[in-house]
């Protein structure tokens, strides 16, 4: 019997997932059938419809586990954030490029928002407002909605333009943007 969670239902899902993210690097999401993703992972479609209902609830599932894996790249659990989070995420992304390249670009321009994020993710908030210094919870959502716009806005260009720079390269564009140590603004009070 498959159990969730056993040896060979986590084999058979991340076989369904290895086949769907190679898919998704040859064309839109709207072309893939379950069909296609059983002949390729050698499954029946009762095997694919046990562990999912549809191309887009397996696609939600990678949505999350992308999230909780871009969740873990930046915090550690009861001990804040991790150093080198940006490089760390630009070199999730540079590995699952077909993926981000379709979630961020295709699906008509999706961001990394806070409304958009899934439970796992949101469930998180809590404990980064006191670790970020951030004095409400509603600040932080502002902030990071701020932040997350841009940041999507950059990703879709890295993955848009090939992923030219190093994954280093990127962590030092996204750090001096967000800690720049120039002064930007003229006070008018003078």
């Amino acid at each position: 019997m498959n159990v969730k969670g056993n040896q060979r239902t986590v084999q058979t899902e991340n076989k369904i997932k290895w086949v769907f993210l190679n898919l998704l690097g040859e064309k839109d999401i709207s072309r893939i059938s379950v069909s296609e993703i059983c002949s390729r992972a050698n499954i029946h479609r009762t095997t694919f419809y046990v562990h999912y209902k549809d191309v887009a609830d397996l696609m939600d599932h990678l949505v999350a586990e992308m999230y909780q894996q871009m969740m873990d790249i930046f915090m550690e659990e009861g001990k804040g954030m991790r150093a080198h989070g940006f490089r760390k995420l630009f070199e999730l992304v540079g590995q699952h490029r077909s993926f981000f390249n379709m979630y961020l670009g295709a699906m008509g321009g999706v961001n990394l928002t806070y409304d958009r994020l899934p439970v796992e993710l949101r469930d998180n908030i809590d404990k980064i407002v006191p670790i970020m210094g951030f004095a409400s919870r509603e600040e932080l959502l502002y902030h990071q909605t701020f932040f997350c716009e841009g940041l999507s806005a950059v990703i879709r260009r890295w993955v848009r333009e090939g992923c030219k720079e190093s994954p280093e390269e990127m962590e030092r564009i996204i750090q001096a943007e967000y800690r720049p140590n120039r002064e930007i603004f003229v006070s008018s009070e003078n």
